[in-house]
């Protein structure tokens, strides 16, 4: 690489990140501690946890604005919350077991994601290099082809029993144009209802 001309690289996700840790994953208006187990995608496009339920929740690495742990991290309000993690004990570890996710499409209308993990010090590692992919210049600034390749990692993930793409997530992921994505599974000959799936 010449220094006239540098290449960005895409941001690199640790192992760590993508094969995954157990938290618990709690919020404190609806007193709901749920045991989860939280990822990254190789590319670095999302942070998503999975329920013991098998179901996944995303969230856009991009409208992450901060990564808390710690002492600066929130801290349950809720006794039914505290109870469950012991933290009215003297020798309480919740503090280093923490970590707060913040996101939000400006800094006014946030989200707290707040995350306990079952060891010490975990937090503090996935809050650091979480909050590393989403300070790489790439993150904010990605070509137009990112994008599109950001919906099929999304789609990718999501696979049905039979190892196939359900017909219901393209509605979900373009859910203003339901006319169009009928279309264009049309014009493709791929099933458009929604027991149907797609191979990747």
């Amino acid at each position: 690489m010449s220094l006239l001309n540098p290449v960005l690289q895409p941001p690199e996700v640790k192992a760590y990140l993508i094969e995954g840790e157990r938290f618990i994953k709690w919020d404190d208006e609806t007193t709901v501690a749920s045991p989860v187990i939280l990822r990254v995608d190789p590319k670095g496009y999302y942070l998503y946890w999975k329920y013991q339920s098998k179901e996944l929740e995303f969230l856009d690495i991009t409208s992450i604005r901060d990564t808390r742990f710690g002492k600066f991290a929130k801290i349950p309000k809720s006794q039914k919350l505290r109870d469950v993690f012991n933290m009215d004990f003297p020798d309480d570890s919740f503090l280093l077991k923490t970590f707060t996710v913040v996101s939000g499409p400006d800094m006014v209308d946030l989200t707290f994601h707040n995350f306990v993990s079952y060891k010490e010090n975990v937090g503090k590692d996935w809050a650091e290099d979480i909050l590393a992919l989403v300070k790489h210049p790439l993150t904010a600034n990605a070509p137009r082809a990112t994008f599109l390749d950001k919906i099929l990692v999304k789609l990718t993930m999501q696979l049905n029993s039979e190892g196939k793409i359900p017909v219901k997530n393209f509605f979900q992921i373009f859910p203003a144009d339901r006319k169009r994505v009928e279309a264009a599974l049309s014009a493709c000959h791929l099933p458009k209802g929604k027991p149907g799936g797609l191979r990747r």
